[in-house]
C-alpha cells in the first residue's frame, strides 16, 4: 500500500516535471508518470522491497539519465535515493548509468 508520503512525492515529481517540460506532458524521462508510480514501493522507506515485474518494464523503457537529475529531489519527498537508483540493476539492466 502506497502511503501519503509517496503520494506527495509523486505530486511534486509531477509538478518539476511540468515546470521543466516544454510540451507539458505527463511523461518523466520518457515514460508517463502513471507507469512510473509501479515502481514507487520499490524506492520507498528505509529496506524497501524488491521491484515488481511490472515495475522492471516501465524501468526498461525509461531513458536512464534522465532519472539522475532527479536523485538529489528524492529525499526531499520521502523517497530512498539509493535504492531508487539501484531499481534498474535489481531489474537486470546492464548498462546503468552512474548517477
Amino acid at each position: 500500500m502506497v502511503g501519503i508520503r509517496g503520494y506527495v512525492f509523486l505530486s511534486c515529481l509531477l509538478t518539476i516535471t511540468l515546470i521543466v517540460s516544454v510540451s507539458c506532458t505527463n511523461t518523466v524521462c520518457n515514460v508517463p508518470l502513471t507507469d512510473l508510480m509501479e515502481c514507487l514501493p520499490a524506492i520507498t522507506g528505509a529496506r524497501p522491497p524488491a521491484p515488481t515485474r511490472q515495475c522492471c518494464k516501465v524501468i526498461r523503457r525509461v531513458d536512464l539519465p534522465c532519472l539522475c537529475r532527479y536523485k538529489p529531489q528524492l529525499a526531499k519527498f520521502g523517497a530512498n535515493p539509493e535504492a531508487a537508483m539501484a531499481v534498474p540493476r535489481r531489474c537486470g539492466v546492464k548498462s546503468t548509468p552512474r548517477c
